[in-house]
């Protein structure tokens, strides 16, 4: 009988034998060999698997994708170089019918989470992602607005680590920095709604309040008003809104269904992933609800390309849910669409932000890479390699459109 080290020798080459960038496998016995052909990737390096133990092998052998990632938060596995090709080497491995018939069983069987998103289960959704230590955060998030969601670059598709992980300062940057970058996310949407003098504005889910800083900044707005659930989001904006007249702002901490006001024009950047696999129509009418007829309402956020496969059966999906994000969920484009339009909203137009999110990513992820000991030291080893698979896995995702974001602009009728 073949041993273990061969026979997995002999797997990883029958399947990657055409996957276009490399990967190289080590062995607990010492053996290492490149696979792959060595295309040229922007991160310019490797993806390397030093799989330490004979029960991690055997996970590889039999795909139980799930249990070798954890073997790679226990140490038993190390990960290094590429990480940004770890969601590729399903989509190019050549793998047959039976395996992946295999891998999406063992999938489909991780627990779910909660059908519908209440007040309390979105608020400890929330805060276990949300409210890790801001020293961690502050590694990797923009350092002029905190925004946790897609930036909009002015190229998208240029990808450069030194560009990724230089620190900017936002509108006046001569870079494509991720700092400006959310500046003109938030002054797009304000933008957009255009408001008359003294109207208002709600933002829903609104992190550490950028969106209100550029509303108060660029447009008459009588108040913005801002809801999140993070103790570090609300504790940080206000800090940053104290430079406002407080008679135009508010942030509160809690659930944007307390607040039984209704606004002039609502903006939510990437709330509604947290709404839970039955949320999203009951979200949306919720927001009907709180606007005036014929006021602007920007909804943006992480989508999922159509597939007659369960999302929770993605191991990419299982592994953010139990390790890194848990409660999230996304819905097709056309089931946004439908939502909206069927309860209350025209849709005036969709843009495609995926190359935006994919470069926004890259640059939390090269930056948390950068500043590496300060992660571990408020996060701890194996949160921190949970990141770098989240970080680099989803930028990853959107290189193949595996993973979506649109920005769908709106009126309310």
């Amino acid at each position: 009988m073949l041993s273990t080290t061969i026979r997995l020798k002999k797997f990883t080459e029958d399947v990657f034998f055409e996957f276009p960038w490399e990967l190289i496998i080590k062995d607990w016995e010492g053996n290492a060999y490149s696979l792959g052909l060595k295309k040229k990737h922007w991160r310019n390096e490797p993806l390397v698997f030093h799989i330490k133990t004979e029960a991690a092998a055997k996970d590889v052998l039999s795909l139980n994708v799930m249990r070798f990632l954890e073997r790679y938060l226990d140490g038993e596995v190390d990960m290094e170089g590429n990480l940004y090709l770890l969601p590729l080497l399903r989509t190019n491995a050549k793998l047959s019918l039976p395996a992946w018939d295999t891998f999406l069983l063992l999938a489909s069987n991780l627990s779910r989470m909660f059908l519908f998103q209440d007040v309390s289960r979105a608020r400890a959704n929330v805060k276990s992602h949300y409210d890790i230590p801001q020293e961690a955060l502050n590694v990797y998030l923009d350092r002029v607005y905190m925004s946790y969601s897609c930036g909009m670059f002015e190229n998208p598709e240029r990808l450069d680590v030194e560009e990724l992980t230089r620190i900017g300062k936002g509108k006046e940057d001569k870079f494509d920095s991720l700092e400006k970058a959310q500046w003109r996310k938030f002054k797009d949407a304000v933008d957009f709604i255009n408001p008359k003098e003294g109207e208002t504005l709600l933002d829903i889910g609104c992190g550490y309040s950028g969106q209100l800083i550029i509303a108060l900044e660029n447009h008459p707005f009588g108040k913005v008003v801002g809801w999140t659930h993070s103790k570090n989001q609300f504790l940080e904006g206000r800090k940053i809104l104290s430079r406002f007249d407080k008679a135009r702002w508010e942030l509160n901490e809690g659930d944007y269904r307390q607040d039984s006001r209704v606004f002039d024009h609502i903006t939510s950047t990437g709330m509604f992933c947290h709404v839970g696999p039955r949320g999203l129509v009951p979200y949306v009418r919720n927001v009907r609800k709180r606007i005036k007829k014929g006021g602007r309402y920007m909804h943006h956020g992480m989508m999922n390309p159509y597939s007659n496969i369960p999302l929770d059966s993605e191991i990419g999906v299982a592994f953010q849910k139990k390790y890194v994000w848990p409660g999230f969920h996304w819905f097709t484009l056309n089931e946004h669409v439908k939502a909206l339009e069927e309860n209350g909203f025209r849709v005036i137009k969709a843009v495609n932000l995926t190359r935006h999110y994919e470069k926004t990513t890259a640059a939390w992820n090269e930056r948390m890479m950068a500043n590496k000991e300060t992660m571990i030291k408020n996060l701890g080893e194996a949160t921190f390699k949970a990141w770098r698979v989240y970080l680099a896995g989803i930028s990853g995702s959107f290189s193949e459109n595996g993973t979506l974001i649109y920005r769908i602009y709106c009126e309310a009728v």
